[in-house]
């Protein structure tokens, strides 16, 4: 399928740009997906004994990688070659299987650096339908046009 939505470039990206608010749905399929995908079976994802004892399944921290990134790409396609420089996760609260989180991610950097390349720093904040806080993502990204 093609996809028509415009690339996100550096110039819509101004220190300050606050991007709209995103649903993600924390459901089994898309943990189960994401497990198989990075080949993790580590039991705290799967087990319902363990689950059980954790108030209910939890999803894997590393999702929160994928939520962060579509924060900022709901509207837009990411141009290639872009090089993602560092992330940062801190994580409040475990996100639990059914939980509906809402992400929002803003600019906090926007500039170029001493060798001309085109940097944009993200922060990206998840909370769950409770209004909980469950990560905090600092996303650091060489930006390719």
């Amino acid at each position: 399928m093609e996809n028509n939505k415009p690339e996100l470039l550096f110039e819509d990206l101004p220190e300050g740009r606050v991007f709209r608010p995103m649903v993600f749905e924390i459901n089994r399929e898309r943990v189960n997906t994401f497990m198989e995908t990075v080949g993790d079976h580590h039991p705290l994802y799967w087990d319902q004994k363990i689950a059980k004892s954790l108030g209910g399944p939890i999803a894997p921290p590393g999702l929160a990688a994928v939520f962060a990134r579509l924060s900022y790409l709901q509207d837009n396609t990411m141009p290639s070659g872009g090089i993602l420089a560092k992330q940062e996760f801190e994580f409040q609260a475990p996100a639990q299987v059914g939980d509906t989180l809402t992400v929002q991610a803003r600019v906090f950097e926007s500039y170029l650096d001493e060798k001309g390349r085109r940097r944009v720093n993200f922060l990206i904040q998840a909370w769950n339908q409770d209004r909980k806080e469950i990560c905090l993502i600092r996303l650091y990204a060489i930006w390719p046009k």
